[in-house]
């Protein structure tokens, strides 16, 4: 039986993400994937698609997705810029990593989101390190090779960011976070355009190899998927 897989993810960069990186390698392992966008809605009560400003109208879009008892349902959040109403959030300072801080944070996830009526290969939570421009610090050749096109190299300071941190490490500050990082020094850098470009021009496996906690959460998809077709 093919596996349906239901990626929730947060915003637009993230879903081309999910359809154009991780759709073809998933689709290997027989499955069939749905990418979600979050719905959020204004002080108006307007609609719209991306984002996550508040925690309880993403709990209710993930539950709903999670209906379908035969599909497994993921998400794919930022850890940068997090609602404060996340669940784990006011207690997980006291983990003195951010690797700690997330997978505490997922863990807080799994238990508000499936409760007591879902099997563990149901729901999957997975929350980005930083954020989605952290995998693409794994191969900055790539990324100053798309960035400074008719342009100058900025090469030696991403050189000097791998120097201090790993991918996944990459953050101090609300202004040092990934995006913030490349859109200093690149400044014409667009998500969904540049980022996208960067993100196929790497691929999968370089950047599973460089972020090991995204790493984690493709293994345990893909375990679940192997788990699923071993069962028909």
């Amino acid at each position: 039986m093919t596996l349906l897989l239901k990626i929730h993810v947060e915003g637009f960069t993230e879903a081309s993400f999910a359809s154009r990186i991780l759709r073809p390698h998933f689709e290997e392992y027989d499955c069939s994937i749905a990418v979600i966008i979050n719905k959020t809605s204004n002080s108006h009560g307007i609609a719209h698609r991306g984002g996550l400003s508040h925690y309880e109208q993403f709990r209710v879009n993930t539950r709903r997705l999670l209906k379908n008892k035969n599909a497994v349902v993921t998400t794919m959040i930022d850890y940068y810029g997090l609602p404060t109403d996340f669940p784990g959030m006011t207690d997980c300072g006291k983990f003195s990593t951010a690797p700690d801080r997330v997978s505490y944070l997922e863990r807080m996830l799994d238990e508000d989101i499936s409760g007591d009526w879902l099997s563990e290969e149901n729901f999957i939570p997975y929350i980005q390190l930083h954020e989605f421009e952290a995998l693409l610090f794994s191969d900055i050749s790539v990324v100053d090779r798309v960035l400074s096109v008719g342009r100058e190299s900025k090469y030696a300071e991403l050189e000097e960011i791998r120097r201090m941190y790993a991918p996944e490490e990459i953050n101090t500050s609300p202004e040092t976070a990934p995006s913030k990082r490349l859109k200093k020094l690149y400044p014409h850098y667009s998500k969904t355009v540049e980022g996208m470009a960067i993100a196929e021009r790497i691929g999968l496996a370089k950047m599973r190899k460089c972020c090991p906690h995204f790493n984690a959460w493709v293994t345990e998809l893909e375990q679940v998927a192997i788990s699923r077709r071993e069962k028909e």
